[in-house]
């Protein structure tokens, strides 16, 4: 049973070289935005050059389209409120978790700005992760198609914090594990209900939770 399936990702991998393509422009994209996007002028344009690749590899791969279709988003229905319901609690719980394990009150006692701009980052993230990367791959495989976008998605955000060239004062390693890990949730999430939305709602959530209260947004948001 093993060799078959592993034959059958192979075989589907031949099938859709376009795709495997697409998705290694559009992360090549992210990683120089990623790496070049803390940097002063003139490297700092790097950054832009990348998000100008990642864009022109969507754009171009997504040309016969319609732009909500490419990014996983259609029309609403029952399936898609249903798990829209489970993500707001998901990322409720996801929120409260990192709070604990920030050592901050597990309550939000209030909310500032960042409560408005951070899950606005966090929505575009998924759009491009889970709604662009794992839609795209699909056809592929669905297991690889959402492991792929997790772990697209955390080298972005270690790309983006190591790029900061600064003192780690938080911790790092559970970040980077808990990036993964809710990629892999926001994942199953979105072929569950074949939608971007729930996963973009369970990570607006959980980014209002976890940094709604702060004065300012931590760099990594962002970016």
């Amino acid at each position: 049973t093993v060799p078959e399936a592993k034959h059958t990702i192979r075989s589907r991998i031949r099938e859709h070289p376009g795709r495997i393509r697409d998705v290694l422009l559009s992360f090549l994209g992210i990683l120089l935005f990623a790496g070049f996007i803390h940097h002063p002028a003139p490297l700092k344009l790097v950054s832009f050059g990348g998000l100008a690749l990642t864009a022109a590899a969507i754009g171009f791969s997504t040309r016969n389209m319609a732009i909500l279709e490419a990014f996983g988003i259609g029309r609403l229905n029952r399936r898609i409120l249903l798990y829209t319901m489970a993500a707001i609690c998901l990322g409720i719980v996801l929120g409260i978790l990192s709070r604990n394990r920030f050592e901050m009150t597990l309550v939000p006692a209030g909310f500032t700005g960042v409560a408005f701009v951070a899950p606005l980052v966090g929505a575009a993230e998924e759009l491009v992760f889970r709604g662009y990367i794992q839609g795209h791959l699909r056809p592929v495989g669905k297991m690889l198609s959402i492991v792929t976008a997790s772990s697209v998605h955390t080298c972005y955000k270690l790309l983006v914090i190591l790029s900061l060239g600064l003192p780690l004062q938080f911790d790092f390693f559970f970040l980077i594990m808990w990036t993964f890990l809710g990629g892999l949730l926001f994942g199953i999430l979105r072929e569950l209900s074949r939608s971007s939305v729930p996963p973009l709602i369970a990570h607006a959530v959980f980014d209002i939770v976890l940094y709604g209260t702060l004065a300012t947004a931590p760099l990594w948001v962002w970016s």
